[in-house]
């Protein structure tokens, strides 16, 4: 099933209920289907597990391959580093990585039909046109090249096309975002930044201190992405990015891809998709519509909005940081958006944007045109 046929599989429902402000008076009209088919729908962030699996996120089973298929995603960035607890045991950190990116290579080999490895523009056109489903191949660490730029280099070549800078440590670049001591990019982090450059690479932001995302931000001569964060002022967790962050990042061209990490999105009881859309809405209020994505930071199919202990195993985190961040008093009680833990999870975010009075033309800037827009800058 290609797009065009993808269309004729979905409707146009929409999404009861209505929080945030549209951008402005819609000037076209289109269904929610016909702007999902006509839009790059891109997820910015995406797990990507080798197998065995060793968590609750599954390795590609038939049955997500199919799902996947008839989704109309155009492209994920699939994270080749998934798994630090299993990545931080091997004593060669670089070697496992590239036997991940192997082991994702004879993936997409194996299933030529549904899948394209996407390293250049060229290749994220030619999903678009095909209806195949895009890997980009993305890092949520620097520790696979630790201090080394040939290995950054090696990544490069192959196919590594974004990178987050830090995970949930202070490494040999920046400090992540749970360092008290809110230090800014190394030497070597500013040394790492033009290379990013030079190789094509985005620099991704999320997880990232607030002096060092600032630093960067400023440092960097292509525009760089936060690929799956939320907005400090809708919720006090120190995973998300303050408005200074995000002007600043608008500012210079960037993109900010809102998570779908609902127990960090809001404090309240009972989630819904209005609390996502908050969220986008804030960020276009701070910089425009052309710096809005998303980024869902969930397993490439992900039709469970909750695993069986995932909201007590993050109490338990909470409970141990509270000392440090005592601004984490509130109980998690949900995991992810429903409509959005789902293969279709961009048609359901058009339908609730179209139902909310979002323009065309912004719901496909939201679903992926200006992720593209940085893609084909940064990578070309």
């Amino acid at each position: 099933m290609n797009r065009r046929e993808f269309l004729g599989t979905v409707g146009a429902g929409t999404i009861a209920g209505a929080t945030a402000r549209p951008a402005a008076t819609p000037q076209t009209s289109a269904s929610p289907a016909e702007i999902y088919v006509r839009a790059y729908a891109i997820d910015a962030m995406c797990f990507a597990m080798a197998p065995p699996p060793a968590t609750f996120v599954q390795y590609l089973t038939a049955d997500k391959i199919e799902a996947l298929r008839t989704s109309g995603l155009t492209a994920m960035a699939m994270n080749m580093t998934s798994n630090f607890a299993e990545l931080s045991q091997v004593e060669n950190m670089f070697g496992a990585v590239k036997d991940r990116i192997a082991t994702w290579d004879a993936i997409v080999a194996a299933n030529p039909d549904v899948f394209r490895k996407v390293t250049t523009t060229a290749g994220l056109d030619a999903v678009k046109q095909s209806g195949h489903v895009g890997f980009i191949y993305c890092f949520q660490m620097s520790a696979p090249f630790g201090w080394d730029l040939a290995k950054l280099r090696t990544f490069a070549e192959l196919g590594v096309r974004q990178i987050q800078l830090a995970d949930g440590s202070r490494n040999y670049l920046v400090d992540s975002c749970w360092e008290q001591t809110n230090a800014g990019l190394s030497r070597f982090g500013h040394q790492a930044v033009e290379a990013f450059a030079d190789l094509g690479i985005l620099v991704d932001l999320s997880h990232v201190g607030e002096r060092s995302s600032l630093d960067a931000i400023l440092a960097s001569p292509n525009p760089v992405i936060y690929s799956h964060s939320g907005c400090l002022p809708l919720c006090p967790h120190p995973r998300n990015v303050s408005d200074r962050n995000v002007r600043a990042l608008a500012d210079r061209g960037g993109v900010f891809c809102v998570y779908n990490q609902s127990g960090w999105l809001t404090q309240d009881p009972e989630i819904t998709i209005d609390h996502f859309i908050a969220h986008l809405a804030h960020v276009i209020n701070l910089g425009g519509e052309d710096a809005v994505g998303v980024g869902t930071d969930q397993d490439a199919v992900d039709m469970t909005a909750m695993r069986p202990t995932e909201a007590a195993d993050h109490n338990r985190s909470f409970e141990r940081r509270r000392q440090e961040y005592p601004q984490l008093a509130w109980e998690i009680r949900h995991m992810r958006v429903p409509e959005l833990s789902h293969p279709r999870r961009l048609l359901h975010l058009a339908e609730a944007l179209e139902a909310r009075g979002y323009r065309p033309e912004t719901i496909e800037k939201i679903l992926g045109g200006n992720y593209v827009r940085v893609f084909r800058e940064v990578v070309g």
